[in-house]
């Protein structure tokens, strides 16, 4: 095999370093601002109130999310200086696809969990189910378009070469 076929160039190989180092630093203030949430949910449940078992959950599942996105961006950025190896991206594509499946099935749990309890009288449940709901919405989506992203720069040039 063609060592030149496994890799991915670069256009402005600076431009994807400053965007690596920007995408840790967001990840990190992201995933220590949910701390609250996480943190705060359990809290909640800890003293008997099941309005925040969503915020627990969520919090918990977004955190995770949040570091295994991050951890992605750079296991695909490693050991490159000019160019990316297609088997990482790949591999960073795989990941991400994995875990928008995971983040789908807590929003349908969440969801679920939230709208039980609408029915046995708790409207506060929904209220924090639909908060987290949203952010966790938001990964989801981010998480679709990261993956699609990493799978497309893996096989475009092999296609076309």
């Amino acid at each position: 095999m063609d060592v030149r076929n496994d890799r991915v160039p670069l256009a402005d190989p600076a431009a994807a370093r400053r965007g690596a180092r920007k995408s840790v630093l967001a990840g990190t203030v992201v995933f220590l601002g949910l701390t609250g949430f996480t943190a705060g949910g359990t809290a909640m449940v800890t003293a008997g109130e099941l309005p925040g078992l969503p915020f627990a959950i969520g919090g918990a599942a977004a955190q995770l999310s949040v570091a295994i996105i991050v951890g992605a961006v750079i296991y695909a950025r490693s050991g490159a200086t000019n160019e990316l190896l297609r088997n990482r991206l790949a591999r960073s594509g795989r990941v991400i696809h994995r875990l928008k499946w995971g983040l789908l099935a807590v929003l349908v749990v969440l969801t679920t969990y939230a709208l039980a309890r609408l029915v046995m009288g708790d409207p506060w449940t929904l209220l924090t189910a639909s908060i987290i709901g949203t952010l966790l919405a938001l990964l989801f989506r981010g998480a679709a378009l990261l993956g699609r992203r990493f799978n497309e720069a893996a096989t475009h040039e092999a296609r076309h070469e």
